[in-house]
């Protein structure tokens, strides 16, 4: 009876640490992408701060569009 319940117990728990493990590992891929898209934001920036502010650049909306920097 005891080996029963222990065992319904373990079983439990083993498909919460792997369920939590699954949303864990979820989570660090998340963060993976979003410190790559932190980093290309960054490097536009620092691109976009050497451009004159009266040059014409294009501004990613689903399409380009074609606008000066200073608008961006």
């Amino acid at each position: 009876m005891a080996d029963e319940a222990n065992r319904t117990a373990f079983l439990e728990l083993q498909g919460r640490m792997i369920e939590t493990t699954s949303k864990f590992k979820q989570v660090q891929n998340q963060i993976r992408i979003k410190e790559g898209e932190k980093k290309r934001a960054f490097l536009t920036l620092e691109e976009l701060r050497q451009v004159p502010d009266d040059t014409n650049t294009y501004k990613s909306i689903g399409m380009f569009v074609l606008e000066p920097k200073s608008v961006l």
